[in-house]
Order: structure tokens, then sequence, then C-alpha cells
């Protein structure tokens, strides 16, 4: 993390002292206002609605709650402001407020958003509500299906090669897909369901270079359990998410896996309707053939139909869609992370929390951007995706009347996504306080 100016920790300083201390909240209110009694074990400073109220405003005006880590590194300075001048007042009052059920219930989205924002701005933590070890040694507790977690030994062994991890998927009978990276290079994803169905392992590697493509030793190996039943068969109510970063590590000739426990990635950013969909169009390099168990197979050696990586990118996609949306196991709480975003842009008809998961100010600004107007796949429109797959292969090209269509629709979408994002902030704070406390 960044060292902050001397100017900045000024400011920080001078806020928290102003967030935590009673005399910094800007007025007592009207003299007929009586403080409540103080119990002996209570620290709270803030004792009256008046406070509470100025507390409440202040902290919704002064935090940029709406910026992701997308916007730069997460930002240490403003994590430990809202640490020191919020998330401490919350805990230092939490007697009060039990006590004082006028003040708790205005106070209390605040309360809840605080927490939550800090999950997805921590700079150790997957964002979930418990640290990375115990959300890691969660996943191979006695009641998970054994081996959940375990990337396949024959997949490790293939590393570091693309080529090399193909012809494992292939020989195997694992379904994969290898497609341009936005990171540069290509990634590859591979499918491994569990043979007793309790599971879905879905692995997620990215390889630079042109001539041999080699694992890309900068970037983890993105590994997605979707489990479906618990240890005994028992199928779950719904689908259950385990998120793991391996790095992979050259040991000797070989190489191994590394889960590291500081990694900080915020899985529920990406991920707010469970597993997200494969691009869903062409791009220049878009790969796959068949495996064991296709009928195309023939050994590995054959390429099969001239769309079949098209076809297996729809079948993928058909796979994820049928999971639905998770249970997040207490791991996250979506009611906390804000209000519902895009209801004047027409998304929250499908982002209801029943379909599809609730976009918040916690949802990643990179992946609404691109769907709303690089995709135009959200809202759907029909058709509009097919002219944007083929606007950008040129297979078969555009007539003048289709391609002024989708210049149309473009610029639509261009203006949902500048709307969507400005609405960010506004509501957040008409939500942060929605309740009154005078």
């Amino acid at each position: 993390m960044h060292t902050p100016s001397v100017r900045r920790r000024g400011r920080a300083a001078g806020l928290v002292a102003c967030l935590v201390l009673a005399a910094c909240a800007g007025h007592r209110g009207p003299s007929a206002s009586v403080a409540a009694p103080r119990a002996a074990d209570d620290s709270c400073p803030y004792r009256t609605p008046e406070e509470w109220q100025v507390f409440l405003e202040r902290s919704a005006r002064e935090v940029k709650w709406e910026e992701t880590c997308e916007n730069g590194p997460c930002d240490a300075d403003r994590y430990h402001l809202v640490e020191a001048g919020i998330q401490s007042v919350f805990e230092r009052c939490a007697g009060f407020l039990t006590r004082h059920a006028t003040i708790a219930s205005c106070a209390e989205n605040l309360r809840n958003f605080t927490p939550a924002w800090m999950e997805q701005h921590s700079p150790d933590s997957y964002g979930f509500t418990v640290d990375n070890e115990t959300y890691l040694a969660a996943q191979e507790t006695a009641d998970k299906p054994e081996g959940m977690m375990r990337p396949p030994a024959a997949l490790v062994a293939a590393l570091p090669r693309r080529s090399r991890v193909e012809a494992a998927a292939r020989a195997n009978g694992w379904q994969y897909l290898t497609h341009d990276s936005a990171l540069g290079g290509v990634r590859t994803f591979v499918l491994i369901p569990d043979r007793e169905g309790r599971f879905d392992q879905w692995l997620l590697l990215n390889f630079t270079g042109k001539a041999e493509p080699a694992i890309d030793p900068d970037t983890p190996m993105s590994f997605l359990a979707v489990q479906k039943k618990d240890r005994d068969g028992r199928v779950l109510p719904r689908v259950r998410l385990h998120f793991r970063d391996y790095t992979p590590l050259r040991a000797g000739g070989d190489y191994r896996l590394s889960l590291k426990e500081t990694n900080n990635g915020k899985c529920y950013a990406c991920h707010v309707s469970g597993t997200r969909q494969l691009i869903p169009r062409r791009t220049p390099t878009l790969e796959a053939r068949p495996v064991k168990g296709d009928r195309d197979y023939h050994g590995g050696e054959g390429g099969g139909p001239r769309d079949f990586a098209y076809g297996r990118l729809v079948e993928l996609n058909a796979r994820i869609r049928s999971y639905g949306l998770p249970d997040w196991d207490g791991r996250v709480v979506p009611g906390h992370h804000g209000p519902p975003l895009g209801e004047a842009q027409g998304c929250t008809t499908c982002h209801d929390g029943q379909d599809r998961g609730v976009l918040t100010v916690s949802t990643s600004t990179s992946q609404l951007e691109r769907k709303l107007s690089e995709e135009a796949s959200m809202p759907p429109e029909r058709g509009l995706r097919e002219l944007v797959e083929r606007d950008e292969m040129r297979d078969p090209a555009l007539s003048p009347s289709e391609q002024a269509i989708l210049d149309e629709a473009l610029a639509a979408h261009e203006d949902l996504e500048r709307e969507l994002l400005a609405s960010r902030a506004p509501t957040l704070r008409r939500w942060l306080l929605a309740v009154t406390c005078r």
C-alpha cells in the first residue's frame, strides 16, 4: 500500500477526530433536547438524535463510497479513515443503539453498509464477511465434498504450456475453451465436473507468448467450485460458490500450486449473479477441440466441425446459466451492499435478486461498462447481440441499414451507461439517509 502524503494524513486525521468526537458534531440541536443517560460501560460519543443525524450526513457526504478498487489501488487512507471514524463509532455505540431503537433505525443502513464496504476495500481478503484464512478453511470442512477444492493432478502436471493443458483436457474429457484475454495473450477455461455430480470445477489460466504460450507467471490461476450437493450427496437448495486464486510456482522441473491467503481479488464485485458466463461473442482467437466423450473426439487429433469452438462456448454458457443464483452461505449479505441500481435504465427488471443478483455500488464498474456499451448485452434487445458479433467478425458484413441500426443502438447503450454510473453516488446517499433521526 502506498504511503499517504503529509497533506492527506492531516486531512484524514482531522476528519477522523471530527467523526469520532461528539464535540465536532456541528451543533447540539435545540436546547430542549435531552441527551440519553450514559451507561457505565458505554463510550458512545453521540447521544442525541441531532448528533446522530449530523454524524450520518457527514459520513454519507465525506467518503466516496461508490468508488471501487478498480478506480485505482484500494485507497489505504480512505479504508483506515472509515475504520477509525465510522466503523469504530458503531462498535463503541453498539450498546447504546441496542437501547435506543429509534436512533438504531435511522443509522441502520450506514451501520450495515460500512462493514460491507470495508470487506470490498480491504487489502488482504476476497471481500467476504470472514477473513481469507477462515473462508479458505471452511471450504474443506467435513461437510464439504472431498476433493472439491483440489485441481486435478493431471492438469497441474501439464503446466506451464497451453498446448499440454489443452491436451490433458482432451484426454480426460474436460471441456475447455481458449479465447483472447483482456490482459494480453489468451486465456483458457477448463470445466471439470465431479463424476458423482456433487460439484463442478472451473479453472481459468492465462497464457502469454505466441510460438508456445506458457502460463503467465504474474497472474494467478482462478479457481471456482460450484457446489451442488453436500458430502453425503444431498442436493443443496441453491448452488454454493467457492473461490480461490492459485499461484503456479516452478518446483524443480515441475509446477505446483500455492494458495496465498493474502490475495484480495473481490469475487462478489464480478459475481453478483453467481457464475459469470464466458464472453458470449466471437473473438479473433476462439479455439476448442473435441474431448474424450465427444462424438468427434477421434483420439484428440481432430478439430471438429468448423464452428465447434463457438458451439462449445454456447454449451458451456448453457451449463453456467443452469446454476441460477447462488446461496452465499452468509459470506455475502447482498442487502448490506446498498440499494439496487439501474431502475431508470431497466436493469432492475432482470437484476431483481430472484433471477439475477441486484446491482449495487459494490458491483464491478468495468463489468457494467462492458455489458452496457461494449457488448450491448444489458439490457437485452432482440437481434442486437448478433449484429455486434457480425460487426466484429465481418462475417457476414453488415448492410448499410443494419450498420445504422447497430450504431443507433450502441449510442443509446452508451447513454444508459453514463446515466447508470452517474446515478451510483446519489442513489447510495439517499439510501444511507433514508430514515431521519430528528
